[in-house]
């Protein structure tokens, strides 16, 4: 019957009403954002802004991620995931009003940074409020498997996203495409808020109800810690410094977390190295026409979405290590084509093999952080990441505009291929997930429960806070 009862959890919960329309919100507000940012390099080009400019300025850009990455994951800990993606929504619609905005200003530059500046805390807010979501409404055991389900969901974003900004950009004009965005993320915004404000009124009211309960027991003489329910409310995490330390301990003891750190940090940089500018070298290298451009993103996230389910589940058989240092490999072959290939054909076989390669990695390593790090450190964990990775690839913008300048527009993606070849034998070596522990013999846990002195009742209130938590 338990059995029965968490499959029902892990397979009906994902996709309850709550986070039906939380992915909802997810996917408008970042279909906005897909849709203008694919071509922001382009865009920037437009104010006759060099390449080396325009590296630069994505690489003072990623200064403010690495700001609020980490207390933006520790808040998401702290408030609840809901709350932590409403307050950065907040911040994101405001900083879409710069963008729209800096066109009309003397030092556009100026303002599409600040915009940045105040759009990064978003990204500190909801990218590991929604990491951390994900994991909590999933058992260990199948985890990578839902993180890809959710994924292929999301990649609507990455699918229509790139054609309809490259169809709006070209035959009607960058302006025109700021604002569907902004007026796509402002829709987001109010959704997200509504949500958490209704999730707030459930915890006043649950915790109107655990307080009402408490006093009643204690007044009988009761233990009111188990009766109240307590186990069942989500753990909080610890003060910021404490949960800190204990991440940064993670990293020192060398063990999972810090290799995962130092691939995924490998990973990171060659994207940014080349991420940015990679519409530009379409644009200017290849000729093409943003609308084609646009197909070819597109293209990358469809054949992701198709894949992404197949690797998510082979990562829980089979574990997550394979997949990864697939990912790495292909990754690898997609720079070589690019630099190789002329036309569109050419590059549509890259960009496959992006799609390919990220649907490999990207559940796995996802299923492997969290397999690392306690429940209650999640969102600081995933915090903590996007933080050490934007630290690891902090200059690869710049860099990468400039070993455009210094040589030739493709040298950027040879060195981010190499990269990610070079990350392959620490995949192979070091990504090892930890051995899920043995579930005791019955006489044994009886023996634990007794030697601890906890009563049959308290042991079934505890595993019903428990099922509840999982649900």
């Amino acid at each position: 019957m338990k059995k029965a009862r968490g499959r029902r959890a892990a397979g009906t919960s994902i996709f309850s009403p709550t986070l039906s329309l939380f992915l909802f919100a997810m996917i408008l507000a970042n279909l906005g954002g897909m849709m203008f940012f694919s071509f922001f390099a382009i865009y920037l080009r437009s104010f006759g802004l060099p390449i080396e400019t325009i590296g630069v300025f994505f690489t003072l850009s990623a200064i403010f991620p690495l700001i609020f990455q980490i207390a933006g994951g520790w808040i998401s800990d702290r408030l609840g995931r809901l709350k932590s993606i409403a307050i950065g929504s907040a911040a994101g619609a405001v900083s879409w009003i710069g963008t729209l905005v800096a066109p009309a200003t003397s030092a556009p530059i100026v303002w599409f940074l600040a915009a940045n500046a105040l759009g990064s805390v978003t990204g500190a807010l909801v990218a590991p409020s929604f990491d951390a979501f994900v994991a909590e409404q999933s058992d260990e055991k199948n985890r990578a498997r839902v993180f890809a389900v959710v994924q292929s969901v999301f990649l609507v974003v990455g699918i229509a996203g790139p054609p309809l900004g490259g169809l709006v950009a070209e035959k009607l004009s960058y302006g025109a495409l700021a604002w569907i965005a902004a007026v796509l993320y402002w829709s987001a915004t109010i959704i997200r808020i509504a949500m958490a404000r209704k999730v707030a009124a459930s915890e006043r009211a649950a915790a109107a109800a655990k307080s009402e309960a408490a006093v009643t027991v204690a007044a009988g003489g009761g233990d009111s810690t188990g009766a109240a329910g307590g186990g069942a409310e989500p753990a909080r995490a610890e003060g910021f410094r404490k949960s800190l330390k204990a991440i940064v301990g993670l990293v020192l003891a060398g063990g999972l977390f810090a290799w995962l750190l130092v691939v995924d940090g490998a990973l990171d940089f060659s994207g940014r190295l080349t991420g940015e500018i990679l519409p530009l070298f379409l644009k200017e290298a290849g000729g093409l026409p943003e609308s084609r451009i646009g197909v070819l993103q597109s293209l990358s996230a469809l054949v992701m979405a198709l894949c992404l389910v197949g690797f998510g589940a082979y990562a829980d058989k089979r574990g997550e290590r394979q997949p990864i240092a697939l990912g790495c490999a292909l990754m690898a072959a997609g720079s070589c084509l690019l630099w190789l290939g002329q036309g569109f054909v050419a590059y549509a076989a890259a960009f496959a093999l992006w799609g390919v390669a990220g649907a490999a990695f990207q559940p796995a390593m996802q299923s492997l952080a969290s397999k690392a790090v306690p429940e209650h450190l999640r969102g600081l964990a995933f915090g903590f990441l996007g933080t050490s990775l934007g630290v690891f690839s902090f200059f690869a913008p710049a860099l990468g505009g400039y070993l455009w300048k210094r040589f030739f527009p493709a040298f950027p993606f040879l060195v981010a291929g190499f990269l990610t070849l070079a990350a392959l034998p620490l995949v192979l070596g070091k990504l090892i997930a930890p051995a899920a522990p043995a579930a005791p013999a019955a006489n044994d846990t009886a023996t634990e429960a007794s030697a601890a002195g906890a009563t049959p009742a308290a042991e079934a209130r505890a595993e019903a806070a428990a099922e509840s938590a999982r649900r």
